[in-house]
């Protein structure tokens, strides 16, 4: 790493920002469900927030919460007349929901179609203990977890009232980030936490919007090539050549798939045609990634997103737009690809290679996000 790229990086880790976000974070851990099982472990009562109306919870008991009309919520025997919070009685307390634990104020709103959503108001820094170890093996290096805890911090900070429609920030699953609860957390999660507390990554003094993914294949991605958009890319999203993440066990791949199975899944997403033909790559960026891949759907051809169809046809088979070659088949196609995920921002199993190489978060970061530099924020 050359000094000046790093030195880039650090400048203003000495001043903290005067503009800093809210530090709570508010995650749907439940969205629109029927109803939902929730067992406190502990001295919680739970508050009527329209009236007031508080009522103690038996520790170890189950209670069933769903909607009622007018958007009530039903708690176990209690009918309440708006949102509900759940408050702990002491730290170490926490609630069970399915398999996962919660420990933060735990908010219950009923929806117009009876349904309920749960949403989990957690402190910025304790957050991110619930999604490290959902993204990121806690055995992995240190230096590689702390580079993870700043992207992570800066993309949960980045995409506050992204869902303020529906009551909350973020979600719990991938199409935010993975989030667990954080009632049990291993040494290491909470050391690469706790070593970054503040700390995000920002350019030409604004927050930058950092993403991050499990292996590049060799090269990560523009994301206007991902996602498409207009405008200049801003110099630590360009994309980099990446040769520490040849060792990834998603570096090559291959996914086959029904010629049935595609033109269904087109199907169930607006393109109505009976037949497909063929299916060629199309427009490829500088760094190998396809663009787009041409369908040749009742003798036509159309044009859509390489990302699109992964979406469409399962991003876990299909495992990125890093498309090395498409092959027709008897009943169906073969890709052949590299990597896994968009390919956007930092490469998880490439800053595992670097971590193992002695290499510290500094440098990892500076390495994925060339000319951006860590900013500690007044949370």
């Amino acid at each position: 790493m050359r000094a000046a790229a790093l030195a880039s990086l650090i400048a203003g880790l000495a001043a903290p920002s005067h503009a800093g976000p809210s530090e709570i974070v508010a995650v749907g851990i439940a969205r629109a469900v029927p109803s939902i099982s929730v067992r406190p472990r502990g001295d919680f009562s739970v508050i009527d927030q329209a009236t007031g109306e508080m009522r103690s919870l038996e520790s170890g008991k189950s209670y069933r919460v769903e909607g009622d009309a007018g958007r009530q919520v039903v708690f176990g025997p209690h009918l309440f007349t708006g949102p509900l919070r759940l408050l702990p009685g002491k730290p170490g307390e926490f609630v069970e929901i399915g398999d996962r634990k919660f420990s933060g104020n735990l908010v219950f709103q009923s929806n117009p179609d009876r349904t309920v959503t749960v949403v989990d108001e957690i402190d910025i820094e304790d957050y991110l203990l619930g999604v490290l170890p959902k993204e990121m093996s806690p055995s992995w290096p240190l230096e590689a977890l702390k580079a993870q805890a700043v992207v992570a911090r800066t993309y949960a900070l980045n995409n506050l009232g992204r869902y303020s429609e529906k009551g909350y920030d973020l979600r719990d699953d991938a199409i935010s980030q993975m989030y667990s609860g954080v009632t049990e957390t291993a040494p290491s999660v909470l050391r690469a936490v706790r070593e970054t507390t503040g700390l995000t990554l920002s350019y030409a003094g604004k927050r930058l919007a950092a993403y991050f993914h499990s292996s590049c294949g060799g090269h990560t991605a523009d994301p206007a090539t991902v996602w498409g958009g207009t405008g200049p890319t801003p110099k630590p999203l360009r994309g980099v050549r990446d040769r520490y993440c040849r060792l990834s066990p998603h570096q090559s791949w291959t996914a086959y798939f029904r010629t049935d199975d595609i033109l269904a899944a087109l199907q169930t997403r607006g393109l109505n045609a009976a037949t497909l033909a063929q299916i060629r790559e199309g427009r490829r960026a500088r760094s190998g990634y396809l663009a787009d891949v041409n369908l040749k759907l009742d003798r036509a051809w159309r044009v859509v997103s390489a990302n699109q169809l992964r979406m469409w046809l399962g991003a876990t088979e299909l495992k990125s737009a890093l498309i090395a070659k498409i092959r027709r088949r008897s009943k169906g196609y073969e890709f052949r690809g590299h990597g896994y995920g968009h390919g956007v921002g930092l490469c998880q199993w490439g800053a595992r290679a670097q971590a193992e190489r002695g290499h510290d978060f500094e440098t990892i970061l500076a390495f994925y996000f060339p000319g951006a530099a860590l900013r500690r924020e007044s949370l």
